[in-house]
């Protein structure tokens, strides 16, 4: 056919390995990388057990170059397989949309092999240097697994001096896995007529051999190597598999220039993105979809766009935030609503929007919105006495993009240039209550945006006042920690309360306090128990489960073990390198019958989590109990004078009718909640915007 062509599964990988030898590019309009190891895998055992996986989508860019319109996810995971960062060193420079290039072998020997895969491919990341389980590649090892990994990977001189985020792949390995290779080097070796020798020499020169000791490969890599692939055990099979790779070619249809920029007249929409957003692949749309209409509109910005988020904030966010601020700035600086795509395109055909945006993104001298963020960035990432955690910087500012608007506005409309560490822990506070606590924060911003040119915005008056309409709070006020500890106690420890009924009950000083708010704003409503427990239950609910507070409690440590994990960018491995382990194991409560309610309802509370680093967590297959798992780390896993001592009795399973030990447990888990709550409510002044009493 005279509009397909066909490439092999190398011309495909040098797309992005070989750039300079090759007439195939990613577009602007495209978005990134978003496969997870398991789908890269699973692609690769699809190639080598020969099974088709579809055709891409190509068109034509006027000069003789193609762009690739469908299919990115598959090219990039087929150049995995070719990479080879011992010989292409400078290749994570070059991969269209990777930062962090992952590394894929194959398993020669294994043990167990997938109930979908026939040959078992193994990827390491630079989360998970020791890669994924063998038997549920989507699944990452169990804690013992990584502990024995990280021994191993130690043993090898050049991982001993960084944390294992930080570790060169080229010195890392799949750990549950018996006779791993690169999968390059094999497929490097197969065009030698004497391959078993090519791959011997390739992984004796490469890798870190002597260090290599997997699950079931206790020493002597290289020998076992030999051995085994000239021996009658070896599946011969496997090589034959990736001999035939060369054979493969992909059907890829091109299409037309003019197809391309032309437009659907009954709906204006882009056929392009159009057949993007409708294809077999991962859908496009939304922020995404906008920031893909700016890149292909404003090509040369692409850049300048994602250094704006500075490693924090998506490009994608910063087009749709920057949008919006250019809006409100030609609106007399109006609250600029969120917009759909079909609005952004309607917007960037208007020449003073494109004007005003293009003024904010800047140039590559000076970018006024990079000033502005960098600005949040600042506010956030206090070097002081907080000196909050990078990773979780970057949740708490994507969780709440309404949030970080209203403060870059309020940025840019009062030209702020410095603020105090006072009024920096002010924002701070206003951001993680509502980010964590708001019951509706698109609303919230809406009623306080006409507020911004206040002088002194950042107080309790102007962010804790009743908006407008029906006189109700977006934002009730917070529970102080010593009352929230006394209720807890009271109810859970010694009235033996259970979570369904959790509820404040008239006398209570929290249901007063309510009721009291309620009176002021809802006249007739105030004494309505219901709307004190919708209250109640969205603050308790948002409370327990909060990891971002337990990460806040422990920023300490995750800075001193991880500082340098910023969820690490664009490949869809963000599982975090430290454990969230129950101090009291969760396997001595799940689906076991003989356990107390109230124990199992907060077993699974942040109360009872801690994050914790391999090196740290002595715990083995759940047997040891709070006290043992607690005693050498106890300032590491925040633990308080008052929970730990209630931790230090608790030292086996509590059942049912253990009342004493019961009490105990309940104990240690409330306080160690409440201590964490407080850790956050007293460290940045909650209480000076949100609680119950007045200025």
């Amino acid at each position: 056919m005279k509009n397909v062509r066909f490439f092999s599964l190398l011309d495909i990988a040098n797309w992005q390995l070989a750039p300079n030898e090759t007439s195939v590019e990613l577009p602007e309009l495209q978005r990134g990388f978003v496969w997870k190891n398991s789908q890269i895998e699973g692609l690769w055992d699809s190639l080598l057990r020969g099974f088709p996986i579809g055709s891409f989508l190509l068109s034509k860019n006027g000069d003789e170059k193609l762009f690739i319109m469908d299919g990115q996810q598959r090219a990039t995971s087929i150049a995995l397989g070719y990479y080879n960062p011992w010989v292409n060193e400078n290749s994570n420079q070059i991969f269209w949309s990777l930062k962090k290039v992952p590394i894929i072998w194959i398993d020669l020997a294994p043990k167990e092999k997938t109930m979908t895969q026939k040959y078992v491919l193994r990827m390491v990341t630079q989360s998970h240097p020791w890669g994924y389980q063998n038997i549920n590649n989507a699944t990452t090892l169990s804690v013992s697994d990584r502990r024995n990994a990280l021994l191993q990977l130690r043993k090898n001189p050049e991982n001993k001096m960084q944390g294992y985020t930080q570790f060169s792949l080229k010195n890392v390995f799949p750990f549950d896995s018996s006779l791993p290779v690169p999968l390059s080097f094999v497929i490097m070796s197969v065009k030698s007529s004497n391959w078993q020798e090519k791959l011997i020499e390739l992984c004796n020169a490469n890798l870190p051999h002597k260090h290599i000791q997997t699950k079931y490969l206790k020493s002597n890599y290289i020998d076992k190597l030999a051995s085994f692939i000239t021996s009658d055990k070896f599946d011969k099979n496997i090589i034959q598999a990736i001999k035939n790779l060369n054979d493969i070619e992909i059907p890829c249809i091109v299409a037309n220039k003019e197809i391309l920029e032309s437009e659907d007249e009954q709906t204006g929409e882009d056929p392009t993105l159009f057949v993007r957003l409708n294809s077999s692949g991962t859908r496009i749309a939304g922020e995404e979809l906008i920031y893909s209409i700016y890149k292909a509109t404003f090509p040369n910005s692409k850049k300048l766009v994602e250094n704006v988020g500075l490693g924090f904030i998506a490009p994608s966010l910063v087009i749709t935030l920057v949008s919006r601020l250019a809006w409100s700035e030609l609106n007399n600086n109006d609250y600029p609503y969120p917009i759909n795509v079909n609005d952004f395109r309607k917007r960037i055909k208007s020449a003073k929007f494109v004007q005003k945006m293009n003024k904010l993104i800047g140039d590559e001298n000076i970018s006024p919105s990079g000033i502005l963020f960098q600005k949040v960035l600042d506010l956030f990432l206090l070097k002081n006495d907080l000196n909050i955690p990078p990773v979780l910087v970057k949740n708490i500012l994507n969780s709440s993009p309404e949030l970080l608007l209203l403060i870059l506005q309020w940025l840019k409309i009062n030209n702020i240039q410095n603020l105090s560490d006072k009024e920096k822990k002010r924002i701070l506070s206003f951001f993680t209550a509502l980010c964590w606590f708001g019951r509706d924060n698109g609303r919230y911003c809406r009623e306080v945006w006409t507020s911004l040119t206040t002088e002194n915005f950042w107080n309790k008056k102007t962010l804790s006042k009743p908006y407008y309409k029906n006189n109700d709070y977006i934002m009730y006020p917070l529970v102080q920690p010593h009352v929230l500890r006394s209720f807890l106690i009271e109810q859970v420890v010694e009235k033996k309360v259970v979570w369904d009924n959790l509820y404040t009950k008239d006398g209570d000083n929290i249901n007063e306090q309510y009721k009291k708010i309620l009176r002021e704003t809802k006249e007739d409503e105030y004494d309505s128990q219901e709307l004190i427990n919708g209250i109640w239950g969205n603050f308790i609910d948002s409370l327990i489960d909060n990891k971002s507070l337990l990460l806040f409690a422990q920023r300490e440590y995750i800075n001193k073990e991880f500082g340098d994990f910023n969820q690490l960018d664009t490949l869809e491995d963000t599982n975090a390198p430290w454990d969230l382990d129950h101090i009291y194991p969760k396997s001595w409560v799940h689906r076991k019958w003989h356990v107390n309610e109230n124990i199992r309802h907060w077993t699974w509370t942040i109360g009872n989590l801690r994050a914790i680093s391999l090196e740290d967590n002595r715990s083995e297959n759940n047997r040891e109990s709070p006290s043992e798992r607690l005693f050498e780390v106890k300032e590491k896993s925040f633990i308080k004078d008052n929970d730990w001592e209630f931790w230090n009795k608790i030292t086996g399973h509590i059942n049912e009718g253990d009342i004493k030990n019961t009490k105990k447990y309940l104990s240690a888990v409330i306080h160690r909640l409440c201590n964490i709550y407080e850790e956050w409510y007293s460290t940045l002044n909650v209480g000076e915007l949100f609680n119950f009493e007045k200025n």
